[in-house]
């Protein structure tokens, strides 16, 4: 669960840094929503930990 965790985190940053460089959102966008991704990607590995 880890792993996948660790694979669709870098996944998403790969869409967001896409995202970005076609100039459809902000590097400030980019900076809060990788945030939350960290958040979430987070979250999901505790909940399967339990």
């Amino acid at each position: 669960m880890l792993n996948e965790n660790l694979i669709n985190y870098q996944l998403s940053l790969h869409i967001l840094d896409s995202l970005r460089k076609m100039n459809l959102i902000t590097e400030e966008e980019f900076m809060a929503i990788d945030k939350e991704n960290k958040k979430s990607f987070k979250a999901q590995e505790y909940q399967g930990l339990s």
